[in-house]
């Protein structure tokens, strides 16, 4: 392996960090941005949406730690939530249209990373 494909992309952390910053208002914890990259990526599907219960099972985290999140995110109005159309008691997350502007954050790590490693 040439030196280049083992050193540390230091370039693109500091690019990365800056795009999640761009993009989530304050201080951003691990927990947070992953829930935040788990509603992204159910957003952007067909489905559109996904519920506290399914974060927590999918990200194996308390309900706790998952409403607080969802509860800071809605505060800084980068997700919503609504009523269920079946079940009135469980609640729906999904970005907010001003946060995605068409864009789902994955795809612009992406878009950034290729950026970046095509160097």
């Amino acid at each position: 392996m040439d030196a280049q494909q083992t050193e540390f992309p230091h370039e693109f952390v500091l690019d990365y960090l800056a795009l999640i910053a761009q993009h989530v208002p304050g201080d951003i914890t691990l927990n947070q941005l992953r829930i935040l990259h788990y509603i992204d990526m159910r957003t952007a599907q067909q489905h559109g949406h996904t519920s506290h219960t399914e974060i927590c099972a999918a990200l194996n985290m308390s309900a706790a730690t998952v409403s607080r999140a969802i509860a800071s995110f809605i505060d800084a109005g980068i997700v919503r939530e609504e009523a269920d159309d079946w079940d009135a008691r469980r609640r729906q997350v999904r970005l907010s249209e001003q946060f995605s502007q068409g864009h789902t954050l994955d795809r612009q790590i992406i878009e950034l990373a290729r950026s970046h490693f095509r160097r």
